[in-house]
């Protein structure tokens, strides 16, 4: 009688050296700023994994010589996508949105309405903005809404176009907003209505390189991003995010993310909520 064995994948058993993992945190940084601290090894591990058993190839060692032959660039970007975190949610951080309808909506009224959410995700960020906005639309008469939605990675900004989501992921929001704005598109799955859709237009976007972008924003969301740069270049985008907004448009950050004490660019109005001086 034959024993039978179990097949490992290519990548089974596979560690990350120190000297693979700090190449890895030099190559990110110095591509988009992020700053991966010690103790993230296992995290970095498990992600690459995943990209190595996707191609089949039975170490780390191969899969950086796999990019450093890929003349297309295709697999890096892959790479980061695996290393960025994406955690999101309709109405994250209910209180900012909170502050919006109560202070920033009413000066909206007969305006052109222009709104940045930087590190959107899989797009429930500018998705609650423009909700938010149709929801004040009787009260509040805008002539026109162009919501920017821009990411880093590809595969959330590919997500986010999509705009289909499960109902544990709408599962927050008021049954009145997910009948009103959302359609079903399957067994359990869930379609933002074009309505929303078109307010916002996505982009792929690294804030550590130049930003070809025109305008003076009214409000700049920027949520849970800034943690993963370190303090120089956390004043570097702030100052770029000042130039970008109008006079006393609004910075919102995450709420364990706040501007550099010494800043006098911006006051702080609310938490994690700042308006340009």
């Amino acid at each position: 009688m034959k024993t039978l064995t179990k097949t490992r994948s290519p990548a089974s058993g596979i560690k990350l050296k120190t000297s693979q993992f700090q190449m890895i945190r030099e190559v990110i940084y110095n591509y988009c700023g992020i700053n991966m601290h010690e103790g993230k090894e296992a995290l970095v591990q498990n992600r690459l994994l995943k990209r190595l058993r996707k191609l089949g190839l039975g170490s780390f060692d191969e899969y950086f010589s796999f990019i450093e032959n890929d003349k297309s660039g295709a697999e890096f970007l892959s790479l980061v996508d695996v290393l960025t975190t994406n955690k999101t949610s309709f109405f994250r951080e209910r209180k900012h949105f909170d502050f919006i309808e109560r202070n920033i909506l009413p000066g909206m009224a007969g305006r052109s309405v222009k709104w940045w959410s930087a590190g959107c995700s899989t797009g429930q960020e500018p998705i609650t903005c423009a909700i938010t906005l149709l929801e004040a639309q009787q009260r509040i008469p805008w002539t026109s809404v162009k919501i920017l939605a821009t990411d880093i990675s590809r595969e959330v900004l590919h997500t986010a176009k999509q705009g289909v989501y499960t109902s544990h992921k709408i599962g927050d929001m008021p049954a009145p907003i997910v009948n009103k704005y959302f359609n079903q598109w399957g067994a359990d799955e869930y379609q933002v209505v074009e309505e929303v859709q078109k307010m916002i237009t996505y982009g792929r976007l690294n804030l550590t390189k130049p930003w070809p972008l025109k305008g003076k924003f009214q409000l700049i969301m920027c949520r849970n991003v800034m943690i993963y740069f370190n303090r120089e270049t956390q004043k570097e985008i702030v100052a770029k995010f000042y130039d970008l907004l109008e006079p006393g448009g609004y910075l919102f950050l995450g709420h364990s993310e706040s501007i550099p004490s010494d800043n006098k660019l911006f006051k702080n109005i609310a938490p994690a909520s700042y308006q340009k001086q």
